[in-house]
């Protein structure tokens, strides 16, 4: 089955930004998606282990768990976005989780980013997901993109389980 395209005019505003398109990851785009997440961990310095690769196999193959985005910029894999799903009582459904938008080094700051974010907000809407929610390190270059496109700077949760460094946030 072909990937799905899920990029629109309407987060395409110029001719150049027309020979990049975002698909719904799937078993057929696999390999690529396995690669770039590897070399986004390694950009990272964090290792991509086995769970890794299980977690975005079930994504590409179970619709419950979440949706892997893969980026093309004219054919060629250029980055990645992964939302992970949560059943919410609270919301009475599905939460999403933007997990992470990542073109890779040779197109970042091209605003490719941006547009990921807005395709991907579209396929959610249409997708139905009560809520779209998004973690950002302090001092993530993305987090101005996120509160261009309606995310709050100021969260709500402020706990965690996870170990903090007072200079980098959390430690994953």
């Amino acid at each position: 089955m072909p990937a799905k395209d899920i990029s629109n005019s309407s987060t395409r505003p110029s001719a150049v930004s027309r020979s990049w398109q975002i698909v719904l990851g799937s078993p057929a785009n696999r390999r690529d998606i396995l690669k770039i997440f590897r070399k986004c961990r390694e950009d990272c310095g964090e290792p991509f282990e086995k769970a890794h690769e299980a977690a975005i196999s079930r994504m590409l193959v179970d619709a419950s768990a979440g949706r892997i985005y893969l980026v093309e910029v004219r054919g060629v894999p250029a980055g990645f976005a992964c939302v992970a799903f949560q059943q919410s009582v609270i919301w009475a459904g599905r939460l999403a989780i933007l997990e992470k938008i990542y073109p890779l080094n040779g197109y970042k700051g091209q605003g490719l980013a941006q547009r990921i974010l807005r395709a991907i907000i579209g396929d959610l809407e249409n997708f139905g997901p009560a809520i779209v929610t998004a973690y950002l390190r302090e001092g993530d270059p993305l987090s101005q993109i996120f509160e261009l496109e309606g995310f709050s700077a100021v969260p709500l949760v402020r706990f965690t389980d996870q170990e903090f460094s007072e200079n980098d946030g959390p430690v994953f």
